[in-house]
């Protein structure tokens, strides 16, 4: 697991996991799964959505942004376009 906080990254351990945490007020975190290539954006709320088929440059692309809710959003928003829908 490579969770995020603040600007840095670190090493959890070997499940291919990784977490930006607090995107905005409304979204808790962003975890991204390299081995399945999946999504989880979790909101403060509880609410989960998960997203399929997502490349890891895509996600990475979030992390390195500076506006990274507009990103996520970006990203989240091709998704629904594509017709890709989040799961509950």
């Amino acid at each position: 697991m490579y969770p995020i906080r603040g600007s840095e990254a670190y090493d959890e351990g070997e499940s291919g996991v990784n977490m930006i945490p607090s995107v905005s007020r409304q979204i808790a975190f962003v975890q991204y799964d390299d081995q399945s290539s999946s999504m989880t954006v979790q909101y403060h709320t509880g609410f989960k959505a998960s997203y399929t088929n997502v490349k890891q440059d895509e996600y990475l692309l979030i992390f390195a942004s500076v506006n990274r809710y507009d990103s996520l959003m970006r990203l989240t928003e091709n998704r629904y376009m594509e017709g890709q829908n989040p799961t509950k």
